[in-house]
């Protein structure tokens, strides 16, 4: 056998490199597009490269031809951002909606429970390209005079949702208000024929839960449903296919959920004083919750008051570092009427119950898997689908930057969403 010269070996080697390097041939109606000059986030650090986009997804190695070239003059790119609790209810308002959230750089949203038919008035608007991708609970379980009715009550007020739902609160509308398994049997049919994307419940001091039912004196805020339903719900839901989300307030009503077999938590604990150990998740639950890899939306309104010295903060930074320590997803999503998760995420900053680094995970890698698990979204890879946002600056240095987004590319399109702005609620 003749021996191979060395020269020969290390041509086929460089040569095997660069075929390695090359796509195959792209489609003959693909676009092929180049971004030049950029810095692309990997969950850790900004690398200089450049990235393809071939069929909508993206590719790390140059393909055989390229139609088009955009250059990125050294920006920032991440995957898009998203929003893990919101509620939209107002479809004469959609258009505003998307486009308020696009120009956030906000591609998708989780709706943590809307009526059905506000639901179907926006679908035509929603999950497409050129719009924000969005999946919504609808009527929501929970106890008879119980959160969030209140809420129902405000916005009935408002004018956002329909005043004929005032006598009866949204029950069977926006809420369905039960207390034993047949009531729970009764409404379940109509809540599948809405199409929910999941389901949604509500606890709240569920270890308090008999007395606070029966006390005239307490908020609707203060009482949820019978945590002894959850469980069958949850069965319920699971065997429809649907994942089901729990409104929680305390460290007891996480562990009611945990216990349930819930997927996913609409908050953090409410951290309060004077008992804040009661808003402390038990480690039992925390890796309960990783081993699962349930969500966790961060939700975090309570503590917008806060001082650097608030003995709230050292209870939300521990759920939150143990929570993520255990694999759990904590994502961020701010809960209020006509804001978004950059509101959240700049508060998670200025608060620093996260670090930028762990704070820019969260909101463009965690929170858009926890809401399209079965999609490659929330990460700038091959095969991931081509969507991201170049920012102007380096949010790790300054996280403000994420305010600065000079490039919106969603599934391979360019996007150039309007600067509009939320009308104040009357």
């Amino acid at each position: 056998m003749h021996r191979v010269p060395v020269w020969v070996v290390l041509v086929l080697t460089i040569l095997g490199m660069a075929c390695s390097r090359t796509v195959e041939h792209p489609g003959p109606g693909s676009t092929v597009i180049e971004y030049r000059g950029g810095r692309w986030f990997d969950g850790t650090t900004f690398t200089p490269r450049a990235m393809w986009v071939v069929d909508r997804k993206l590719a790390t190695s140059r393909p055989s031809r390229v139609d088009s070239v955009v250059e990125l003059d050294g920006g920032f790119v991440v995957p898009p951002f998203a929003e893990g609790h919101n509620h939209w209810l107002e479809p004469a308002l959609v258009d505003t909606y998307v486009n308020v959230h696009l120009r956030q750089g906000i591609f998708y949203v989780k709706d943590m429970s809307t009526p059905p038919v506000l639901h179907d008035a926006m679908r035509p608007k929603l999950n497409t390209p050129t719009s924000v991708d969005y999946v919504a609970a609808h009527q929501g379980f929970t106890g008879p005079g119980c959160h969030p009715i209140e809420l129902l009550d405000q916005l009935i007020q408002f004018g956002v949702v329909p005043a004929s739902w005032g006598p009866t609160h949204g029950e069977g509308d926006a809420v369905f208000a039960v207390t034993s398994e047949r009531d729970v049997d009764r409404v379940w049919q109509r809540l599948i024929d809405g199409h929910p994307d999941f389901v949604k419940l509500f606890l709240s001091h569920s270890d308090d839960h008999a007395a606070r039912r029966d006390d005239p004196e307490r908020s609707p805020k203060e009482c949820g449903m019978d945590p002894a339903l959850v469980p069958g719900i949850v069965s319920r839901a699971h065997a429809a296919g649907l994942r089901v989300t729990a409104h929680i307030v305390t460290a007891h009503d996480f562990h009611v959920a945990v216990a349930a077999g819930v997927d996913d938590i609409a908050h953090l604990p409410f951290v309060a004083t004077p008992d804040l150990e009661a808003y402390r998740i038990a480690d039992g639950d925390v890796r309960a919750a990783g081993a699962r890899k349930m969500s966790i939306a961060t939700t975090v309104d309570n503590l917008y008051d806060a001082r650097p010295d608030d003995p709230r903060l050292p209870v939300a930074r521990d759920n939150i570092a143990r929570l993520r320590a255990a694999g759990a997803l904590v994502t961020i999503g701010t809960d209020s009427l006509r804001t978004t998760a950059r509101t959240e995420a700049d508060h998670i900053a200025a608060l620093h119950l996260m670090t930028n680094l762990e704070l820019l995970v969260a909101w463009t890698m965690t929170t858009p898997r926890a809401i399209f698990r079965d999609r490659d979204v929330g990460r700038l890879d091959d095969g991931a689908e081509a969507s991201f946002l170049v920012l102007e600056g380096d949010p790790l240095g300054d996280f403000a930057q994420t305010h600065r987004i000079v490039r919106w590319v969603k599934q391979g399109l360019a996007l150039s969403p309007p600067a509009v702005e939320m009308p104040p609620l009357q």
